[in-house]
């Protein structure tokens, strides 16, 4: 099986769901109306726990953590294959932050503070477990030296540039945190939907890479 396609469905179904997700709160008349990647006029939760949209974006972001964990084992395997080690870690990395993905999506609409603790931190930790596998991933890649393909290499620093410009996106927020301005809530709302977009975009090259080095996978119970 050529598994080329798996990376791919995870770049497209996160950006369906939050885009999807913000249109249909605009449609019901319950999302406030805006660029919300330059206006920052809503979060990520609240764009896809409004009105229906919430059924929308849980059907597709459920699914979504499952096949992230797929993704992430066949992922070592791939950097196991290239390495010749073991790239497990990374993996388990990786779906632990898979793992509390569907943490913050199984919480997200419902009240408490408890509830809203869960949805928290399941979203920190989803995003920074992600992005350190997807750096741990580089770095491994890098290791190769020489011996890497030119186009995966390239592939390799334009997903090192995302990974860059989500850190910068980071530090910015703490920085903000810091400074207490007036519109510190609408630049933290640019920043959410800037890093989730840019983190996302690390999945199509890692597809790009699979593809190049030919990279099959044989499913088999014995």
């Amino acid at each position: 099986m050529r598994p080329h396609y798996i990376p791919w469905i995870i770049f497209w179904v996160p950006l369906i769901a939050v885009n999807g997700a913000y249109l249909i709160g605009l449609w019901e008349g319950v999302a406030h109306q805006c660029n919300p990647y330059i206006d920052g006029c809503t979060t990520i939760s609240r764009a896809a726990r409004e009105g229906n949209a919430i059924f929308f974006f849980r059907g597709l972001m459920m699914p979504l953590a499952m096949l992230m964990i797929v993704f992430w084992y066949l992922q070592s395997i791939w950097l196991g294959q290239m390495r010749q080690r073991s790239q497990r870690y990374i993996f388990i990395i990786a779906a632990i932050g898979a793992l509390f993905l569907i943490l913050y999506v199984d919480f997200l609409g419902t009240d408490g503070d408890f509830n809203r603790f869960l949805r928290r931190y399941g979203v920190i930790f989803y995003f920074g477990l992600t992005v350190l596998a997807q750096m741990m991933s580089i770095a491994s890649v890098h290791k190769l030296g020489d011996t890497l393909d030119k186009k995966v290499r390239t592939y390799m620093y334009v997903q090192l540039s995302f990974i860059a410009i989500c850190w910068l996106l980071a530090m910015a927020n703490l920085i903000l945190k810091e400074m207490g301005l007036v519109w510190e809530q609408e630049m933290e709302n640019v920043i959410e939907w800037h890093f989730a977009l840019f983190m996302s975009l690390y999945f199509p090259f890692a597809a790009l890479m699979w593809k190049r080095t030919n990279f099959k996978w044989h499913f088999s119970l014995k």
